[in-house]
């Protein structure tokens, strides 16, 4: 039998408009309802119309976001769920997860959902894959449904965006979120599931370097790497002769070369105090006989003008270095 206190709120709830009961309802479900519930609490179509006009979106047929919504990705993914059904899967997985080394989120980004029935298609605000998923590879976070860490990076791997892939899983081993036998793992199940793209993916292995320490650095080594400008070195260290000090840790080199490469991304250097650092740095550098290039975001997008200037640039600086050192060599 229910106390004089909890039966009071039972009907105080039962009591409330539909409008507030489809409110409580939506922001329990990350600001989201649907237009199958806003009808089962006794909204009319006009009703439900209304709501729409006073600013009530929908980013996916029958679904609708109450403002203000506290997390955009989590209102958009749990309206793909509560319509469509199935898990989340692929990138927006990965965001949900928080998987380091991602490119900022489109606008128009679709929720991808693995629902086994039918092919791939994309629909308003979401993508449907074709995707199996034993009850193993799935998490529950905060109420969506989603492929978990594992299966996301599997995932990941499978989508022909190498940099992507190679991005995260970078930024994964550099923050600890994935160790080397987790990633070797990674590619035993890649290699057991096979399919499409597993040998593809399998051939990126050789150029994860969990010692990047930004996306930009990553994304600069790919680029490099595919003009054959692999670097000799990543993260070199050059010290004092004398005094022994650390001057500078290189993002890449070539040391016998005395050429080297600094990513730069435009918040952690634009700062004041890490301009003054990066120059202190690079006169000390240059006062030793390295050549520093220095390249951004901006420089590494494959197939821009931007970026054949880099690797121009990289490859005349390479080969200029080269041929001073084989003149000095014949003059000894």
């Amino acid at each position: 039998m229910l106390g004089r206190g909890a039966a009071s709120a039972t009907q105080t709830r039962f009591m409330l408009h539909p409008h507030d009961r489809l409110v409580a309802l939506g922001r329990a479900q990350d600001d989201v309802v649907t237009r199958a519930q806003a009808r089962a609490l006794g909204l009319s179509d006009d009703a439900i119309q209304q709501r729409r006009r006073d600013g009530w979106r929908s980013p996916i047929r029958g679904a609708m976001v109450i403002p203000p919504v506290r997390d955009e990705l989590r209102a958009r993914a749990r309206a793909a769920l509560l319509v469509v059904g199935g898990t989340i899967v692929r990138l927006t997985a990965a965001r949900l997860h928080g998987l380091p080394g991602l490119p900022p989120r489109e606008p128009n980004e679709p929720i991808d959902l693995a629902v086994p029935a039918g092919g791939s298609r994309l629909r308003g605000g979401y993508r449907r894959h074709p995707l199996e998923l034993a009850s193993s590879e799935i998490v529950n976070l905060s109420g969506l449904r989603t492929s978990s860490v594992a299966r996301t990076l599997e995932d990941l791997a499978l989508l022909p965006e190498r940099d992507l892939f190679i991005t995260v899983v970078d930024a994964m081993l550099n923050s600890r979120r994935l160790t080397a036998a987790g990633l070797a793992d990674l590619g035993r199940r890649l290699a057991c599931r096979g399919g499409r793209g597993v040998t593809r993916a399998l051939s990126w292995w050789l150029m994860i370097d969990g010692r990047a320490e930004s996306p930009l650095e990553t994304r600069l080594r790919l680029l490099l790497i595919d003009n054959g400008l692999r670097p000799d070195a990543t993260q070199w260290p050059v010290d004092d002769p004398v005094t022994g000090r650390r001057i500078a840790r290189l993002d890449f080199a070539w040391p016998a070369a005395r050429l080297a490469i600094e990513a730069d991304g435009i918040g952690p250097h634009s700062q004041p105090r890490a301009l003054l650092y990066d120059r202190r740095r690079q006169n000390e550098l240059v006062r030793r006989g390295w050549e520093v290039l220095r390249f951004t975001w901006h420089d590494t997008v494959p197939g821009t003008l931007a970026a054949q200037r880099a690797v121009a640039i990289v490859r005349a600086a390479l080969a200029d270095a080269l041929s001073l050192r084989e003149g000095r060599d014949r003059s000894r």
